[in-house]
């Protein structure tokens, strides 16, 4: 007689740590592994169960998804979901969830391993005593204390390394524009500026996700502004550093030593500025060993078991990393409204630096304001919380990051929405915008006090300027000879003479440089890229 088991059948397609499989086997699933067995031997033992544990090889896609009718969880060991259709899995009912926070303190102990290793020539010195040389003089260091540390990005790695820095003796300073600053005073880390921190810091560290903003973030004049002798250790995201700049710094004696974990390809390229780094004389290098520890796996492990027991329990998982949305009748009031609230919530940190450093207050009006808020608030911090951290956002885990991260919420309902019949505000400090639902999509109606019409969707550039005769003519030259396509344009001001806004969408991704140079413009106060 077969045993009957509380959770039923998981199955197990790739690797996965023992003491995983323990407490899953304890909480009374049937564990049935497929590891290295074909894909249609998968498809057939899906067809009967409830959890499927995968890491990056198994592809959950609409196909393996049909074959599994019974399916309530999804679990990825790792970060990363992207070899998971997540609309798909949600579509069909099925949590997927991953461990965002299992490699936390690994990655900031591989900063300091690497640190310590570049301040002190370890790695020439093992290679001088490997070859049979015993002398000190060429390997003379530097110590740790006393030295500035900038931290670029105070999220969870970022905090860690702050906490081990002042155990080092060390002074840090950080920018992070989503920060508040009760947060880094509570770390004892002075919050400033981008270009304040490269100047002063005698190290430093990059721990921010990879987004349109940070891309390219240390660059050629990032480099110029740090400290001759300055040292730079990336454990964070490859594209966020220049290479061929980097290279040039290093190459040219401004930085007295890189240590990097990471490059923009991996493995790189041979011939690449990348693959130069790696062999520079000057550069202490791992390849992507942040989060590779056996703590780490372990702790993967176990949390992910936790959370597929949690799931199939019918309870909330810690890690899950897709949403419930509003049903019924509540669904057809408010379709396209918690997109909306998404994107507003996407559009908010890349129109204003520092509005996740207030509190975002949140006003559903007209139709919409007696619905249920949680799935509007949830949608909003979606949008807005991938430009402060690297771990996948989405409404089920928005809140609680949220919370981790410092970032606060507050609605408020109205009943009117003139002239429309519904309407989202989000304000932050003294920034404000606004969207609404039309037939035709979603549309931005009002930033900062300017009325606007903007489709809510693609790429654009939002400008703000004195209104001045030719202001048009400039920027569209600009990107004319850039190649840039206007899709629309809008212009908007108060009194005549006074502030005015553009808002402009474009059919195609704008470079850095254009954007630099219509920020040049005389009469140009600010010019933000916006990809919603």
């Amino acid at each position: 007689m077969v045993e009957e088991h509380s959770l039923g059948r998981v199955v197990v397609a790739e690797p996965f740590d023992e003491r995983g499989l323990d407490v899953l086997r304890r909480a009374g699933a049937e564990i049935v592994s497929l590891v290295g067995k074909p894909r249609e031997a998968l498809h057939e033992a899906l067809r009967d169960a409830r959890g499927l544990i995968v890491r990056s090889e198994t592809r959950v896609d609409d196909a393996l998804l049909g074959a599994a009718p019974r399916l309530e969880v999804v679990a990825r060991a790792g970060v990363g979901v992207d070899a998971i259709d997540v609309d798909a899995a949600t579509a069909a009912g099925i949590v997927v969830v991953n461990t965002p926070g299992a490699n936390t303190l690994a990655a900031t102990e591989q900063t300091f391993a690497l640190l310590l290793a570049a301040m002190r020539n370890v790695p020439q010195a093992h290679a001088s005593v490997h070859a049979g040389i015993w002398d000190r003089k060429p390997f003379i260091g530097y110590e740790l204390y006393g030295k500035t540390l900038g931290i670029v990005g105070l999220g969870r790695i970022g905090s860690g390394v702050a906490a081990r820095a002042a155990a080092f003796g060390m002074t840090p300073i950080a920018y992070d524009p989503f920060v508040p600053a009760s947060r880094a005073s509570a770390l004892g880390v002075e919050l400033t500026e981008f270009d304040d921190v490269l100047a002063r810091a005698d190290i430093v560290t990059l721990h921010v996700p990879l987004t349109p903003q940070t891309r390219g973030m240390i660059d050629a004049r990032a480099l110029a502004l740090m400290r001759a002798h300055a040292v730079l250790v990336n454990c964070a995201r490859g594209a966020v550093v220049d290479a061929d700049a980097l290279l040039d710094a290093v190459n040219g004696g401004h930085l007295r030593a890189v240590a990097i974990d990471v490059v923009p390809q991996e493995p790189p390229p041979e011939g690449s500025a990348s693959s130069a780094l790696l062999r520079h004389p000057r550069v202490v290098a791992t390849p992507h060993l942040g989060g590779s520890t056996y703590e780490a796996l372990e702790r993967i492990a176990l949390e992910l078991a936790h959370d597929v027991v949690r799931v199939l329990g019918g309870r909330p998982a810690a890690g899950a990393v897709n949403a419930p949305a509003l049903t019924g009748a509540d669904a057809e009031r408010a379709s396209g409204f918690v997109d909306l609230a998404y994107r507003l919530g996407a559009l908010l940190p890349q129109l204003f630096d520092e509005a996740l450093r207030h509190e975002i207050a949140i006003v559903l009006q007209g139709e919409i304001e007696s619905l249920d808020a949680q799935p509007f608030v949830s949608a909003l911090l979606a949008g807005a919380l991938p430009f402060v951290t690297d771990r996948r956002v989405t409404p089920v885990n928005a809140r609680a990051l949220a919370s981790e991260l410092g970032v606060r919420t507050a609605l408020t309902r109205e009943r009117g929405a003139e002239p429309f019949r519904s309407r989202i505000v989000i304000a932050a400090g003294e920034h404000r915008v606004a969207g609404t639902v039309l037939p035709h999509g979603s549309r931005i109606v009002e930033i900062d006090g300017f009325e606007v019409d903007a489709v809510a969707e693609g790429t654009m550039l939002v400008t703000r300027h004195r209104d001045i005769p030719g202001m048009v003519g400039r920027i569209g030259t600009i990107l004319g000879d850039a190649g840039v396509n206007i899709s629309t344009m809008q212009v908007a001001r108060g009194e005549r003479g006074g502030d005015a806004m553009m808002v402009l969408e474009v059919d195609r991704e704008i470079e850095r440089g254009v954007v630099a140079a219509i920020a040049r413009c005389d009469g140009m106060s600010a010019v933000r890229l916006v990809r919603l």
